[in-house]
């Protein structure tokens, strides 16, 4: 494999400004990513004291797993008091989007850095957000398909989504292994499809809930860097959070005004707001088989979907004898994670980390560290016969990826047209504007003839307008091939008008170029940066 940099321009441009150390994002995070004393500071910090119990909680968790040499040292090492890079993500079908795996490539990336830099043990780990209860965004992914050089979705159905916890969720396993099949369908069969088909298979036959199918799966994919998982909503690290969820009760209204304060003062410093909630409590409760939001008014804590209302004791209560019963919402779940974890930074996607900078009060009021904050690696893969396509238009790679293809799919179909025809018909349409000009002097004062020019000139001028189109349109006809190759290098560098790795699956890179394409025998060994990689399988 071959791997290489590029820059792409970004719409705000608010990684390269955490790039230059710019001072508006600076206010928010505690720490300069680009600053060596900040990996320090990190580094020799004071551990928090719960990381026996969370190793001992994870080893519990990945017991399941046939753990690596590297995995049992990893919690080992955890238990000792080594720092961790993390980073999470939901539990996307049979992997969710590439920039999941692209975000543990990251951790592992800055684990290993930062232990070989400082010569101390920096541990990787990826927490999965299952305590997310919405499924409409993690039940289905996207399959290549390049007969017909388009994208296909793939959705596991279900007649009952649930409303709680993804963790909680147990998915018909004959109904998700046809959903498989229907993905392996769409790709090209290569020597790598039955093995890569039977190894899911085994993962769906061999687990039962949502996140431990996916948890599965990444340790396959994962284990021989030494990755280490935990699920937000596995109920012994509740147990351990037990007294941070009260803590969180105990101060909400000032947990609330710190976060609202915050991101009042990032949007006056022209940042975006990114965090939408209603709730002044930034809790959920699971009852009735439903994760409901917490709100708290008249003296009271109310759930959302259900006439249900709580006094502070009585939740109080309920924490220290069912703390399972609780998770957090996108506002207190950062601090949940940096209280339970020591670490020196988390890796989040470029939306991702773009909240944190309105809770820089929320760690404060709850007397929490923010860590250093980090975009995770951006990867495009680029297939041979990508490659070979682009030379062969002579089209610029990093064009297309920030932007897709449709200028120069123009820029093609004019090249293969007629100017002159393009030109008379242009010029016809000048004609029709001055005969129009000329005409308005003749109908001066007579509204209804007026606006019988009108239309008339309107109709003409839409008839040359269509004919143009119409006429470029024959023209992408004739050039069937070509016109399909544009559109496949789309699908592929540039999908729903995007970056590759939001849209497409894991999977089928893997079904491609090898079960192990992701191991580090094969993959290409990654350097940290803040600009896109382009990797050639």
């Amino acid at each position: 494999m071959d791997c290489m940099t590029t820059k792409l321009n970004e719409k705000d441009q608010f990684i390269s400004k955490l790039k230059k150390s710019d001072s508006t994002l600076g206010q928010f995070y505690n720490l300069d990513a680009m600053e060596d004393k900040s990996y320090y500071e990190r580094l020799t910090s004071s551990n928090n004291g719960r990381e026996v119990e969370l190793a001992n909680i994870i080893k519990e968790y990945m017991s399941d797993l046939s753990l690596t040499e590297q995995q049992e040292n990893n919690i080992a090492l955890l238990s000792d008091g080594a720092k961790v890079i993390i980073g999470g993500q939901q539990a996307g079908l049979f992997g969710g989007p590439l920039y999941t795996f692209h975000k543990i490539f990251s951790i592992i990336t800055l684990s290993e850095k930062l232990s070989n830099e400082y010569e101390k043990n920096v541990i990787p780990v990826f927490w999965i957000a299952g305590e997310d209860h919405d499924f409409d965004e993690v039940n289905h992914t996207y399959a290549y398909n390049t007969q017909y050089a388009k994208l296909q979705k793939i959705k596991y159905h279900t007649m009952t989504p649930p409303e709680t916890s993804v963790s909680r969720y147990y998915p018909d396993k004959e109904q998700l292994k046809e959903t498989l099949g229907q993905f392996f369908k769409q790709m090209n069969e290569t020597i790598h499809s039955k093995p890569l088909l039977k190894m899911c298979n085994d993962i769906i036959e061999a687990n039962d809930s949502w996140t431990d199918m996916f948890k599965a799966l990444l340790h396959e994919v994962f284990k021989s860097y030494g990755l280490l998982i935990i699920d937000a909503n596995d109920a012994h690290l509740r147990d351990l959070e037990q007294p941070f969820i009260k803590q969180i009760i105990e101060h909400h209204s000032e947990v609330d005004e710190a976060f609202r304060n915050t991101q009042k003062q990032t949007i006056a410093n022209g940042l975006e707001q990114m965090i939408q909630t209603d709730t002044n409590v930034h809790l959920f409760m699971h009852d009735n088989n439903m994760r409901q939001l917490l709100t708290f008014k008249d003296n009271k804590f109310y759930l959302n979907k259900s006439d249900k209302y709580f006094s502070k004791d009585e939740l109080l209560k309920i924490v220290d004898s069912e703390p399972q019963l609780f998770s957090n919402n996108v506002v207190t779940r950062p601090v949940m994670e940096e209280w339970l974890f020591n670490t020196v930074a988390f890796v989040g996607g470029p939306s991702e980390i773009k909240y944190w900078t309105e809770l820089s009060d929320v760690f404060n009021t709850l007397d929490v560290t923010m860590p250093i904050v980090l975009p995770r690696l951006r990867i495009s893969y680029l297939y041979e016969r990508t490659e070979k396509l682009l030379k062969q238009y002579q089209l610029d790679e990093n064009s297309i990826i920030e932007k897709g293809v449709e200028d120069y799919k123009k820029q093609f179909v004019r090249a293969q047209a007629s100017q002159e025809f393009i030109d008379q018909i242009e010029h016809l349409k000048v004609q029709q504007t001055q005969l129009y000009q000329r005409l308005q002097a003749e109908v001066d004062g007579n509204n209804d003839n007026k606006q019988l020019l009108d239309k008339n000139n309107e109709i003409h001028q839409k008839q040359y307008d269509y004919l143009i189109k119409r006429y470029l349109l024959n023209i992408e006809r004739e050039n069937e091939i070509s016109i399909k190759h544009f559109k496949e290098l789309n699908e592929v560098l540039h999908p729903m008008g995007g970056l590759q790795e939001r849209i497409w699956n894991p999977l089928q890179i893997m079904n491609d170029f090898g079960i192990d394409v992701f191991s580090p025998s094969t993959y290409p060994p990654l350097s940290y940066t803040f600009d896109h990689i382009i990797v050639k399988p």
